[in-house]
């Protein structure tokens, strides 16, 4: 059932994305052109690969390509608070290195059906929610469809809350179930009082790009604060340092791996996070693993490419040289290449 709706969000996406292709390179092209700047190659540490796939060894600055780096900092350290429901904020600034649109808001959700589809679960089974007056916050919800989809397998008395920087993906607030509650908070912030200790669940997903120095524990200390003692922490995450391009015989995946690069860190706190959650007031840390079949994984590749493109747009900023390298990716896709990323998700009790 779950692959039925993957597979139409997905045709959804597909068809959105070519209706709008025309006009969206018309305007590309009157952008301002962007002087192209070159960066350095820095071979990536050995890796064995199988005979059926070909890896990356454009490592950038600091394991991360230098638009990466740039956004990080502007998240980091040029923040502005958001106020109000739509996601506001003073000046007008938005630091997500995204887009918050209607095709991302697309590839959110089939991305959250991809996810779900592999893990098998919303809430990992080590965690009890069989709990009187359950209470759950979302932290980085981005349109809410994580929490919206938990919150119809719960009973009425639970309580759900989300949180992000902008609530701009979030449908409007009548038209939410009365016990989802969203809020605009930044995370580098100390949560609002009413919620210090308040939650039996705190699940976080795919917030690498605002890990500072390569040291998730300032993000570590702000989510615990969030839940009681005996609360559970669930931080879903993806592995870039062991992704690979997967392509059947005789295909060449050199494009997508280079196009994929701009995307891939060296986020070698993911392999430390178990040990850090057990040092920071964590019992029964543990770290689970979950790679995808082939059959869905043009799904997933689709949606790397369209996290890219987001990123490409918004950050990169060299139009002529993205659309030729995404049309070269693409024609290896289509000849059978794909990217392929492993899925980590961590599982803590808070002392």
């Amino acid at each position: 059932m779950y692959l039925d709706i993957i597979y139409s969000v997905y045709l959804a996406f597909v068809q959105n994305i070519l209706a709008r292709l025309t006009s969206y390179f018309d305007l590309l092209n009157l952008r301002s052109s962007f002087k192209r700047k070159e960066m350095a190659d820095i071979a990536e540490a050995p890796k064995e690969t199988s005979n059926d796939e070909h890896v990356g060894t454009d490592i950038m600055k600091d394991g991360a390509h230098p638009a990466i780096l740039q956004v990080k900092e502007r998240v980091l350290e040029d923040v502005n608070k958001p106020n109000g429901w739509n996601g506001t904020f003073v000046n007008g600034k938005d630091p997500y290195a995204l887009m918050r649109g209607c095709n991302a808001n697309s590839r959110l959700i089939a991305q959250h059906y991809l996810w779900r589809d592999l893990l098998g679960y919303l809430i990992h089974p080590d965690i009890p929610i069989q709990i009187a007056d359950l209470k759950i916050a979302d932290v980085a919800t981005g349109n809410g469809i994580w929490l919206q989809d938990v919150a119809r397998s719960m009973l009425s008395s639970a309580e759900f809350h989300g949180f992000d920087i902008s609530l701009d993906q979030v449908g409007p607030k009548p038209w939410l179930p009365s016990n989802i509650h969203m809020h605009t908070w930044n995370i580098f912030e100390n949560p609002p009082e009413e919620f210090v200790g308040y939650f039996d669940i705190v699940h976080v997903r795919l917030i690498t790009v605002v890990v500072k120095n390569n040291d998730p524990r300032p993000i570590l200390a702000t989510l615990t604060k969030l839940l009681k003692p005996g609360g559970y922490l669930q931080w879903d995450e993806v592995d870039t340092i062991g992704s690979s391009i997967k392509t059947v015989p005789g295909v060449s995946g050199e494009n997508l791996d280079k196009l994929f690069n701009q995307l891939r860190g060296g986020d070698t706190w993911k392999y430390e996070l178990t040990r850090m959650m057990s040092e920071n007031g964590y019992t029964s840390s543990r770290l689970y693993t979950y790679e995808y079949g082939r059959e869905v994984a043009r799904f997933w590749n689709d949606v790397y490419v369209s996290t890219w493109k987001e990123f490409a747009d918004n950050a990169l900023k060299t139009p002529a040289v993205s659309n030729e390298l995404e049309r070269k990716a693409m024609d290896e896709v289509r000849n059978g290449a794909a990217i392929h990323v492993p899925k980590l998700v961590w599982v803590g009790r808070k002392v």
